[in-house]
């Protein structure tokens, strides 16, 4: 990722003002397929920001690119790793959430909590549960938390969450294939 404090610095473009050219722009979005699914931005394209270095060949190279997360913070990575491809992307200041606070429309779909939402559920679930149980039943009931801990701690040293990727194969966390855009559907097998 580039540093910011260099002079090539991804430029942040307001809602209102990505609103008055938005059928000029092309507009990237970097989240997952679930929270695209959720609510996006009319015509815009969704690669999600794991899968952009590996997708690069849908992102169009004609014309303004803008790069949208929820909150701009994967907005900006996602901007980065395109100016070192080539690109010349621009960020939705503040993301989805202030193109929302700004009143303006968003193309709404199957509501569904995200993936990574649904493993803090459950690796919170499963500490408490263990430590109530640890605490006032027996003391083996802490290998519970010990277990998630472990499973924390695999994931961020190897950046594999087996957790996650069960969750993301759970039926209620799959998409209908024709609700997916054309654009951003992976073309070489489906997930």
């Amino acid at each position: 990722m580039s540093d910011p404090s260099n002079s090539t610095v991804c430029k942040q473009i307001a809602p209102a003002e990505l609103a008055a050219n938005a059928k000029e722009v092309i507009l990237l979005d970097v989240r997952s397929p679930i929270e695209f699914e959720t609510e996006h931005i009319a015509n815009s394209i969704n690669v999600p920001l794991s899968d952009l270095d590996g997708r690069l060949e849908e992102v169009p190279r004609q014309g303004q690119l803008v790069v949208i997360c929820r909150s701009g913070k994967r907005a900006e990575r996602g901007a980065y790793t395109l100016l070192g491809k080539g690109f010349q992307p621009g960020v939705l200041e503040g993301g989805l959430v202030a193109w929302r606070k700004a009143g303006l429309p968003v193309k709404e779909g199957k509501k569904m909590l995200p993936i990574e939402r649904q493993i803090q559920l459950i690796v919170g679930i499963g500490v408490l549960t263990g430590v109530l149980l640890g605490v006032f039943i027996n003391p083996w009931f802490l290998i519970i938390p010990g277990f998630f801990g472990a499973g924390l701690t695999f994931a961020g040293l190897s950046g594999t969450c087996a957790l996650g990727i069960m969750l993301g194969k759970a039926p209620w966390n799959k998409l209908e294939i024709s609700s997916i855009p054309a654009k951003s559907r992976k073309s070489d097998c489906c997930s």
